[in-house]
């Protein structure tokens, strides 16, 4: 643990939430509840959207707010039109070298892409990350004594499996860091305490990986020696593509690796469980496959429980030039460059027009009824290990018996935002 004066404690409790510290910052105040109203509703203005203002421009104020189904979709797809737009904030966290996350298409984004895939494998996935997390996760239920705070659980999971992944120090205010750097990504308008956090958490976090790099590049080893991990491999592959894995670049990708990947199953998988908890037969036949060890049938569930609540409810975008978005359409608008636009895939998922029966809980539907990863050039660099581990996590929890809301307001889901920050359950020992 560092000294870091301004850091809370994250002695984030599993099993008594009561005594864990919020990790996730709260917001109060009658803005806060309006948008966190949104956002625990969104569904209802979507629904509107759809059917009056697909493609709802605010030229004054250059924004656009999309919900259809195909509009979405013809955004995530037109990436040199609408190229990502976190390149800016990225640069308070990872630093000034670009990471992919925020790099436009080109020889440039290809490489790094190409480079961090010859270091984070889809082998490992069996090998290593799918073992431990199964070990983790039915360790940490075990331990619970029958009574679970569900984001502090998904969270440790997570981090216990991917900090050792990755190759960098334990440090328990990693879970702080992260998620409160993934909260200023996130982040829809100013913040001045988040930025101020961003500012702060950043500089920690790359300061723990480059004393990482220091401490692997010890004289005494050789390149024969280097651990195998994301870290250790970067390290090994430094000689041959000193373009590729120069240290600011390694650093970079490794900061930006946790930033993304530490917050994202405590964010999704509180809301997921949520909805299986609404559910209840939804959630027995959960139960029942999670007993018979059968992953792809709790995937299914757990993938149809985010559609409902997913990761945000939009991403945004900016636009470089000039796209006729439905062109050939009634709805077709113009898209001028500069315009902020907010792609809502949460609305695409409930759009009637190309998901049936949008409403109904079906774990069994096409995957082209999810857009759950993103969509495109930027979907989700680990969806393949967000497919196999978010089960893992989830099981422990469906194998125990009277698996059930705790009483009270702790078994009601609160977020800040899109945020979990509590949901507790109880089940039999």
């Amino acid at each position: 643990m560092t000294n870091n004066p301004t850091t809370e404690s994250t002695t984030n409790t599993v099993g008594d939430p009561a005594l864990a510290n919020p990790v996730v910052r709260p917001e109060t105040g009658f803005k806060a509840k309006v948008k966190q109203w949104f956002f625990d509703n969104c569904e209802i203005p979507f629904s509107l959207l759809r059917n009056v203002a697909p493609i709802l421009v605010f030229k004054p104020k250059r924004i656009a707010l999309i919900t259809r189904y195909d509009d979405v979709k013809e955004v995530f797809r037109a990436d040199d039109a609408f190229p990502v737009a976190y390149a800016g904030r990225l640069k308070k966290v990872t630093g000034p070298t670009p990471f992919i996350f925020g790099m436009e298409d080109g020889p440039d984004y290809r490489r790094d892409h190409d480079a961090l895939r010859s270091v984070i494998r889809y082998d490992d996935i069996d090998t290593l990350l799918a073992p431990r997390t199964k070990v983790i996760a039915e360790r940490l239920v075990a331990e619970a004594g029958g009574r679970i705070d569900s984001v502090a659980f998904f969270r440790q999971v997570t981090y216990e499996v991917m900090v050792d992944y990755f190759g960098v120090p334990a440090n328990d205010d990693l879970k702080l860091w992260a998620t409160r750097l993934f909260q200023y990504m996130c982040y829809v308008g100013d913040n001045p305490e988040l930025d101020k956090e961003a500012d702060e958490y950043g500089e920690a976090l790359r300061a723990l990986v480059r004393q990482a790099m220091q401490a692997r590049k010890d004289p005494q080893r050789t390149l024969g020696e280097y651990p195998d991990d994301v870290l250790g491999r970067c390290l090994k592959a430094q000689a041959a593509e000193p373009v590729a894995f120069s240290d600011d670049k390694i650093c970079a990708a490794i900061v930006g690796f946790i930033l993304a990947g530490l917050p994202q199953p405590p964010t999704v998988m509180p809301k997921a469980l949520e909805q299986l908890l609404r559910r209840s037969k939804m959630l027995a036949d959960a139960q029942v496959a999670a007993r018979n060890g059968d992953e792809d049938t709790v995937r299914r569930y757990i993938f149809e429980a985010m559609r409902f609540d997913p990761l945000a409810p939009f991403v945004p975008r900016t636009t470089k030039k000039q796209h006729v978005l439905a062109a050939g359409t009634p709805r077709a608008k113009k898209i001028e460059v500069g315009t902020h636009v907010i792609v809502a895939f949460a609305s695409a998922m409930m759009d009637d027009r190309r998901v049936p029966n949008p409403r109904s809980f079906n774990p069994n539907r096409s995957p082209s009824d999810y857009m759950l990863f993103g969509y495109g050039l930027h979907e989700c660099f680990a969806k393949r290990i967000n497919e196999r581990l978010l089960p893992l996590m989830l099981m422990p929890l469906l194998k125990r018996n009277h698996l059930v809301r705790a009483s009270g307001a702790e078994g009601r889901l609160r977020k800040q935002g899109t945020f979990p920050d509590r949901l507790t359950v109880c089940f039999d020992p």
